[in-house]
């Protein structure tokens, strides 16, 4: 059987240099969150990674936080099972300071300043764009370690749409189903899903549904109407009462949440040099909280309800000077509301006004600059510039980029008002940051890698001091920090139906008030996969995420690093019938190796655990 195995071998081999001979050809994205305008990332100086619907499909993500765990600089943390809380973290910054849009729209909670990335599910989805390094230029406060932009699908084509049922471990299961197309000027995409997962330990049960969807309509005079929105009610239990000193299970603590919000923008090119936009949306979560006291206990135990409320105006005009210039400048007004029931009532008000510059020169070339003055009416304004290049030099296919910039991240409504806990004096958190990197392209675009070196500096971080007199704990402007690292990633597809891909972030970061590492930040985390389309009907996967321990505090120490690898693929089990275009046969399997680890110290992670279904597509 030699001559089989080299015959094999030889094949290979031909196939592999044939395929090296032939160009790559990838769609440069086009990117809106680090300009605020449509530009091609091989024009930008931020580092950004966007995450595609073709790659949210070929890994069958069921969750967000999944679709974000292989950026690099970027650490998702979940505290357990599904649907639980799930942060986000970016380069050394908090999940407090970094900003998370649906459609330009912030839907962080004003009252606890971060977002839980459960509360979003992955309907109608087009890309993410990540952002890293300081945007508060263009996106005002919070966004001190970068953005993340969730885009919403526009209906396009004649009618299609899909459904899915899948079912796997720890009694999960997950149903969806979208539709869209577009008729003359009118454009549509509907989308909505359910999942639920009965977890690992008693009083462990969540569940989620959820709605999402864009309508749009295209004038004649090339104007764009479009309304986007999402809905998300979601019931988790809350099986972990205290993981200090020991884990203590609670029997019967649970949340309920209501997200919803809705985007309504107008685009119009006025002049061949001349773009406006207007936007305007609303975003609403109201968050109950229940943890009854046992029956022995004659208690009435904890019932808490917080809605939170926030409104947004946006105008933005774009100049052109002939294809090397475009200056931006935009204004915009924020409103936001935080009602704790029997506690407090506040609203806090922001107006904004900002400009960018970006010049293109012998389409080689690409200098950003960009000014914004925000001002907050509890704690007055601030002014943050941003600085970024990037040199192309397309006969090597080599960019060189960097930039430099400043951030800032508000106070939340719970630091500045909750009742005997809040401190109406406080002032931002303040940041400055730069960066320098560099992306390199080979052999026919087939081999791809670059580096990034990051380096923040904080100051006047919000934490809480004991009060001695009162015996309550405040917040005040006390503490700086640092962090810095590098982030490095490549990209091999020597055939058309491989690709290989890696990452590293190394992140080292230091409170310089005491001197330790920053909380809950690994200084190590790796990624790594392998997609590979072996027949037309088959594609398969492989993921491997590798973690460092981490600080956790000066009593409970370190939590020990951990490994995952995620598995799976997508078989095409029937093709064309009539209006059905495919029925689809997908499998996701993740924690493959059913490593024992916490995320997040004390709220164990999911062992083995796998999700198998069916997609049925129409058109």
């Amino acid at each position: 059987m030699g001559w089989v195995r080299w015959s094999v071998m030889a094949a290979v081999l031909m196939a592999t240099a044939a395929a090296w001979g032939q160009e790559v050809r990838r769609l440069e994205p086009v990117v809106v969150t680090a300009t605020k305008v449509e530009t091609p990332q091989e024009r930008l100086g931020a580092s950004v990674t966007v995450i595609t619907e073709e790659e949210l499909r070929t890994y069958n993500y069921t969750r967000i936080e999944d679709a974000l765990r292989t950026v690099p600089g970027v650490e998702i943390q979940r505290s357990g099972s599904l649907g639980k809380t799930t942060s986000i973290r970016i380069r050394g910054t908090g999940s407090s300071q970094l900003q998370v849009l649906v459609d330009g729209m912030r839907v962080k909670s004003p009252t606890l300043g971060s977002l839980d990335l459960s509360e979003l599910s992955l309907d109608a989805i087009e890309r993410i764009e990540v952002v890293r390094g300081p945007q508060s230029t263009l996106h005002g406060a919070d966004a001190i370690g970068g953005v993340v932009n969730i885009i919403t699908k526009k209906g396009q084509g004649p009618p299609h749409g899909s459904v899915f049922v899948g079912g796997g471990s720890y009694e999960t299961f997950r149903e969806q189903a979208d539709l869209g197309g577009a008729f003359r000027g009118f454009n549509a995409r509907l989308s909505a899903s359910r999942y639920d997962s009965g977890g690992q330990f008693d009083n462990d049960d969540s569940d989620q549904t959820s709605f999402a969807g864009r309508l749009g309509y295209d004038f004649p005079w090339k104007g764009d109407l479009s309304l986007s929105g999402r809905y998300a009610k979601a019931n988790t239990d809350l099986p972990i009462h205290t993981t200090s000193p020991r884990t203590v299970f609670d029997p019967n603590s649970q949340q309920q949440t209501e997200t919803w919000l809705y985007n309504l923008t107008y685009k119009q090119p006025l002049f061949r040099w001349w773009d406006t936009s207007l936007r305007y949306g609303q975003w609403w979560n109201n968050a109950g909280f229940q943890d009854p006291e046992p029956p022995a206990a004659d208690a009435p135990g904890t019932v808490t309800q917080i809605n939170t409320r926030r409104r947004e105006f946006e105008l933005l005009n774009s100049f052109h000077l002939g294809r090397w210039d475009t200056f931006t400048l935009g204004a915009e007004h924020r409103n936001e509301r935080g009602r704790n029931r029997g506690a407090f009532r506040e609203e806090i008000n922001t107006i904004s006004l900002f400009g960018q510059n970006e010049v293109r020169l012998f389409d080689r070339i690409f200098l950003a600059g960009g000014l914004r003055w925000e001002d907050n009416d509890v704690f007055g304004d601030e002014v943050t510039p941003r600085m970024s290049a990037a040199v192309v030099i397309k006969e090597t296919g080599t960019k060189i980029r960097g930039g430099w910039g400043k951030g800032f991240r508000a106070p939340s409504i719970n630091d500045l008002f909750f009742p005997e806990f809040g401190n109406p004096a406080l002032n931002p958190e303040r940041s400055e940051s730069y960066e320098f990197g560099a992306d390199q392209k080979v052999w026919q675009n087939r081999v791809r890698f670059g580096a990034t070196y990051f380096h923040n500096e904080f100051r006047d971080l919000i934490q809480f001091v004991f009060n001695p007199v009162t015996f309550t704990f405040l917040p005040f402007n006390v503490a700086g920090a640092r962090s810095q690292g590098i982030e490095a990633y490549a990209e091999v597809e020597p055939l058309d139906w491989l690709l290989l891909y890696a990452n590293y972030t190394l992140t080292d970061t230091r409170d310089t008030t005491t001197g330790r590492d920053l909380r809950r930040f690994a200084r190590h985390r790796w990624n790594t996969g392998v997609t590979l389309t072996p027949l037309e009907r088959l594609s398969l996967f492989a993921q491997a995420h590798v973690v460092s321990s981490q600080e956790e505090s000066a009593t409970a120490g370190r939590n020990p690093g951990y490994h995952r690898i995620d598995v799976g693929g997508t078989y095409q089990l029937v093709g064309r019938v009539g209006a059905l275009e495919r029925i689809e046969f997908t499998a996701r399997v993740e924690n493959l190796t059913d490593e024992v680890y916490d995320e997040v110290q004390g709220f164990r992670a999911l062992g083995w655990n796998a999700l198998v279904g069916l997609r049925a597509a129409f058109r």
